[in-house]
C-alpha cells in the first residue's frame, strides 16, 4: 500500500478531477479517488481497478501501469489543505479516506488528436473496453494520450464510466440484475455511433480458461472496504460472460 508524501497538483484533465501526487516509493502517481463526481459509491474506482489489472495481467502495453493501491489519510488531508489543488479535487479527497488507486504519471503525453495510427494499440483497446461495457472515448474527449517522444506510441487512460456508465451496478443494488443480465452480457458498446473506433473492426480473441481465471482473481481483489466488494459476484458473471463471447462483437 502506498501513502501520499507530497500533491503536486491537479491533473488538466478528467471530470473527476485527479490529482497528481509523489507517493511513499518515491515516484509520481495520478491519484483516482473512490468517492467523484460518479455515484460517490465507489464505482469509477472499481471500473479502474478491474480494467488496469485486467491489461497488467494480460501484458498489454496500452495502459499506464501498474495501478498500485494508496491510502489517504489525516496526514494526506494535511498536504492538500495546503496545496494549490482545484476545490474539487479538495471535496472528493476529504471524502475519499481509505483506499484509493494511483497510476503512474507519463512525462511528455498530450490528449491524442486526430486518428489513432497505432493498429495494434486500437485492437487491443476495442477488446478491452468492450469486455468492461466502455464506451467512454468520442472525438471530443478520446481518453487517450499520444507520447510526444515515440513514434506511434498511445496510453488510453480512464475507465470510470465502464459497465455501462456504471449502470451494471446500479441494478445490481436495485435487483434489476436478473433482467438485465442478458444484455449486459451481450451488447456491443464500441459499435455505439459516438465511440472514436467504433469504425474499426479488429479485436483480440481471448481464451476461455485463461481469462476466466484472471477475471476471478481481480475480483476477489476488489478491497472489502470499497461498498463494490458485495457486488463481486455478478461482475465476475458479466466479465467472464463477456471476455469469451463473440456476439458483443457482432
Amino acid at each position: 500500500m502506498l501513502y501520499i508524501d507530497k500533491i503536486i497538483e491537479t491533473m488538466p484533465y478528467g471530470k473527476t478531477k485527479p490529482i497528481k501526487v509523489k507517493a511513499s516509493d518515491g515516484e509520481v502517481y495520478v491519484v483516482k479517488f473512490r468517492k467523484d463526481n460518479i455515484a460517490r459509491k465507489d464505482r469509477s474506482i472499481t471500473n479502474e481497478f478491474i480494467a488496469y489489472r485486467l491489461i497488467e495481467n494480460l501484458e498489454w502495453e496500452i495502459a499506464p501501469l501498474p495501478l498500485e493501491l494508496i491510502q489517504i489519510d489525516t496526514t494526506a488531508l494535511e498536504l492538500a489543505e495546503d496545496a494549490f489543488i482545484d476545490p474539487l479535487s479538495l471535496a472528493y479527497m476529504k471524502e475519499s479516506l481509505g483506499v484509493n488507486v494511483a497510476i503512474p504519471y507519463i512525462d511528455n503525453c498530450e490528449k491524442a488528436e486526430g486518428e489513432i495510427e497505432n493498429q495494434n494499440f486500437i485492437k487491443h483497446l476495442r477488446t478491452i473496453d468492450n469486455v468492461l461495457l466502455n464506451d467512454d472515448r468520442d472525438i471530443e474527449n478520446p481518453n487517450i494520450l499520444k507520447d510526444q517522444t515515440a513514434s506511434n506510441r498511445y496510453y488510453a487512460i480512464d475507465w470510470g464510466l465502464a459497465m455501462d456508465s456504471t449502470d451494471v451496478y446500479k441494478d445490481i443494488k436495485t435487483g434489476n440484475i436478473s433482467t438485465r443480465m442478458m444484455y449486459f452480457q451481450t451488447c456491443n458498446v464500441v459499435r455505439r455511433p459516438e465511440y472514436i473506433l467504433r469504425g474499426n473492426l479488429t479485436r483480440v480473441t481471448l481464451k476461455s480458461q485463461e481469462i476466466e481465471g484472471i477475471i476471478h482473481e481481480i475480483i476477489e481483489e476488489i478491497p472489502q472496504e470499497w461498498e463494490t466488494y458485495s457486488d463481486r459476484a455478478h461482475l465476475e458473471e458479466i466479465l467472464c460472460a463477456r471476455a469469451v463471447s463473440k456476439k458483443i462483437f457482432e
